[in-house]
């Protein structure tokens, strides 16, 4: 075989060789756009999200701007002027929510599930709701809770207020064996007397209060008044009695009511008496013990208690009036069994 023939069989197989890998390159990159292909149909088609554009309302529905009224016109005015800017993709004004339209339908579904949650929830009596919110973070949950357990509260205080009220029979606190026959708000907290040692603590505190058992319900008493044979028996109380009047020794003396005197404290009106004796007590004494006269004559007695608790509600409330100040002292007067008026003259003419 000659050169000739040996170099057209060489080229030959050279182009044989560069056709076959010419193939295998053009077989690689259509397995390789094939498995592109694949991967995009086996990846999910992710939707575009809705745009939301929330506007702010007042409770009558009417829009609340960021701006006010006045740069609002501005930029409106210049909106108009600058017309061959660009066009900006915004939201409609007009339109309060927009959404993709392919979207749309995932929305509303969401939305609907979202108000029978809502209507469930309000359906729900208090306390079981599926997620309630916490107290500590709901003001208006605070006072449902509260106002929930006080009208259960209610109830139990009434049936505990009541049964105080009822008299049981019990035993006199002082002298430990007799049954009691009166109670004293005063003398806290072994209040409850019996007969004997009623009339041995009160002719020394005559100003307490005190109510009588034997009724069988509290009985407001006034402190000329004792219970004598399970029976109310009137009888003279002293209020003004000194220490000390002289030398002589006090089984050598004798008490006996004197000239009438009506008293008056933060708890209301006393009738009582001043006590009569060798001695008798006067403006200074009473000045002395806390008290002032009304009158020259001393008819009327005030503590002073009464005048320093008048100025101070009269400092916390300055359209407080004299009048209404004495008439709530003779609801008190009412309030612990006794009776008679204080004279708002009396009073402002000795306050002043």
């Amino acid at each position: 075989m000659s050169d000739s023939e040996l170099q057209e069989q060489f080229m030959k197989l050279d182009n044989l060789v560069d056709h076959q890998e010419l193939n295998d390159e053009l077989q690689s990159l259509d397995d390789l756009l094939g498995e592109l292909q694949e991967e995009e149909e086996a990846a999910p088609v992710k939707t575009p999200e809705p745009r939301v554009h929330w506007r702010k309302r007042d409770i009558d529905g009417n829009i609340v701007y960021a701006r006010p009224r006045s740069s609002r016109n501005q930029s409106d005015k210049a909106d108009h002027i600058q017309k061959t800017d660009p066009p900006i993709n915004a939201p409609d004004t007009n339109c309060e929510v927009t959404f993709a339209p392919e979207t749309v339908e995932c929305f509303l579904q969401d939305l609907q599930h979202s108000l029978s949650d809502i209507s469930d929830d309000e359906a729900s009596p208090l306390g079981t709701s599926r997620d309630p919110l916490p107290a500590s973070s709901s003001w208006s949950t605070r006072q449902s809770l509260f106002s929930e357990r006080w009208r259960t509260e209610i109830p139990r205080l009434v049936n505990t207020a009541v049964a105080q009220g009822n008299v049981a029979t019990r035993i006199c606190q002082q002298c430990g064996s007799n049954p009691a026959a009166v109670w004293c708000c005063d003398c806290r907290p072994l209040s409850f007397f019996c007969a004997e040692c009623d009339v041995s603590m009160h002719t020394r505190h005559v100003l307490h209060n005190r109510d009588a058992t034997t009724p069988g319900f509290y009985q407001p008493l006034p402190p000329t008044t004792f219970v004598v044979d399970k029976a109310l028996s009137h009888c003279g109380k002293f209020w003004f009695i000194p220490d000390k009047i002289c030398g002589c020794s006090s089984e050598s003396l004798r008490l006996s009511p004197g000239k009438t005197v009506a008293v008056i404290t933060m708890n209301g009106r006393y009738d009582l008496s001043m006590p009569e004796l060798s001695w008798a007590a006067g403006v200074v004494d009473l000045n002395r013990s806390d008290y002032w006269s009304a009158t020259l004559h001393f008819a009327t007695i005030y503590a002073t208690d009464v005048f320093f608790s008048f100025e101070e509600m009269k400092m916390a409330a300055p359209r407080l009036s004299c009048q209404a100040f004495v008439r709530m002292l003779d609801q008190r007067t009412v309030r612990f069994g006794r009776t008679g008026k204080i004279s708002t003259d009396s009073f402002q003419k000795s306050f002043f």
